[in-house]
């Protein structure tokens, strides 16, 4: 038999354990599918817990959850700072490196699936003399070498699909992994927003506070002049300076959450925080109403709640995993290759060899290992079911509360804004008196910090309105 013919046996040989194995494979047990979004809903909540049609606050519109809404603002400059941070903010960056490892994963629970394929060889010469013991000086009659390169290959065959299960939960981590970095950019845009809109809110507090600041000022000229006249009392002296100090002690108050909040929207920047950025000097218009779907399209929609579904469906295939580690393991190996040494030498033989074989290891007894394997998974599967559960809930509760606010929030403000115009009508009517001479400056400047205080709270709510509207938006699960 030629060499070339036992190669080809080899490789025969090689090629039937392969066919044998993905025939196995083949027949082997079906991986079992996690339950659908709805029926895991239903196992996850209490059995009395209803999911609505619709949602149950009032003036909720049914239609299409809307995407782009940071462009809905009008504000160009909020736009640059929500895109520098997505671009520097380091935690982000952190949660981006999370995705490539749970790629890998995948790639490195799928590998077991694959056969392992090596070569192993060994080389070594004995060299022969002329007679026993010698070494220098001896003529070296012939030198025998021995050598072997063996080509192998082994396939643990997943008949009962404990390799493809762990495959199904990596691949299920991985998409948790990706929803969960999808709501952390989510998040970190609307958190970028909000500090954006409080930095504004605050540095028009601060020139509020300024501006109050110089009408008290001269509320104590004219009660010192007053009071050097005998035309006031002192009392009205040291109110008007108390109301300075509790004025000056708000500025400082005001100035000092100012930079505090500048340097925070710094950092979320990846910026040093030197207080040094520029913040709008108004506050945006609040876009108009949003839509807010269904709730039940809320859970295909909003990423942590769908990043905590895979959670789920991963550790429901852990479950499979473990338990098809109880059953006996079937390995097929083969190996074929060239060998030879001094005695095939001598006989002048260079054979090449080649072998198959199949391992069967069934665990009888491991100490209780794989039934606390299959037990863990068990329990992790309920964890992440309940939490999946819990997702779900605060995800409702989130948009509830949001939409419900905005409702409220803007009455505030419709009644802000008409005591607003109540004070601006009286101190137009204190200067007109002021103007004839029917009245001092007094009333006048009393009216003027009256409605710088009540600007203050209509622009207070706007704020309140801006950041309810934006925490909706997350709520929902709207692209930005």
């Amino acid at each position: 038999m030629n060499r070339n013919t036992i190669k080809v046996r080899v490789s025969t040989v090689l090629a039937s354990i392969c066919c044998s194995a993905m025939t196995l494979s083949l027949g082997a047990c079906a991986v079992k599918k996690p339950p659908f979004t709805a029926a895991a809903v239903r196992s996850a909540l209490p059995p009395a817990t209803n999911i609505p049609e619709n949602w149950t606050s009032a003036g909720t519109s049914a239609g299409p959850v809307e995407t782009g809404w940071l462009k809905s603002f009008n504000d160009p400059p909020m736009e640059v700072i929500v895109a520098e941070a997505l671009k520097n903010n380091l935690d982000l960056q952190a949660a981006a490196t999370r995705i490539a490892v749970a790629a890998n994963i995948v790639t490195e629970v799928r590998s077991q699936m694959l056969p392992i394929i090596g070569i192993s060889g060994t080389s070594s010469a004995t060299g022969l003399y002329s007679e026993p013991g010698g070494f220098l000086g001896e003529k070296r009659t012939s030198v025998k070498n021995t050598s072997k390169l063996i080509g192998v290959v082994s396939w643990e065959l997943d008949i009962w699909g404990k390799s493809r299960s762990e495959t199904a939960a990596a691949r299920q981590g991985l998409a948790a992994t990706q929803a969960d970095y999808q709501y952390a950019r989510m998040s970190l845009a609307v958190a970028t927003a909000k500090v954006w809109y409080l930095a504004t809110y605050l540095r028009l507090q601060q020139k509020s506070a300024e501006k109050n600041l110089k009408i008290t000022q001269q509320q104590l000229d004219i009660a010192l002049a007053q009071f050097k006249v005998g035309k006031t009392e002192q009392q009205e002296v040291d109110l008007a300076q108390a109301q300075i100090a509790q004025i000056q002690a708000q500025l400082a108050q005001f100035t000092g959450s100012y930079l505090q909040v500048v340097r925070g929207l710094e950092v979320l920047l990846g910026r040093y925080p030197a207080a040094e950025l520029k913040t709008a000097a108004a506050l945006a218009a609040l876009p108009p109403p949003v839509p807010a779907g269904l709730p039940a399209q809320l859970l295909e929609r909003r990423p942590d709640v769908m990043a905590a579904e895979y959670a789920f469906n991963a550790a429901f295939h852990m479950v499979q995993a473990t338990e098809a580690a109880r059953l006996p393991n079937i390995t097929l190996t083969g190996a074929g290759g060239y060998t030879t040494n001094a005695i095939l030498q001598d006989l002048r033989y260079k054979p090449w060899l080649w072998t198959a074989a199949a391992d069967v290891l069934a665990p009888i007894y491991t100490g209780g290992y794989l039934q606390a394997q299959v037990r863990i998974a068990d329990q992790n599967q309920k964890a992440a079911l309940a939490l999946f559960g819990q997702t779900v809930l605060q995800a409702f509760d989130d948009v509830e509360v949001t939409v419900t606010n905005e409702r409220y929030l803007k009455d505030e403000q419709k009644a802000a804004v008409d005591a607003l115009n109540s004070t601006e009508d009286a101190l137009g009517l204190a200067r007109v008196k002021y103007k004839i001479g029917q009245t001092d400056l007094s009333p006048v400047l009393q009216l003027e910090n009256l409605v710088s205080s009540t600007q203050m709270a209509t622009i207070f709510l706007q704020q309140q309105l801006i950041a309810n509207r934006i925490n909706l938006y997350l709520a929902l699960g709207g692209a930005f």
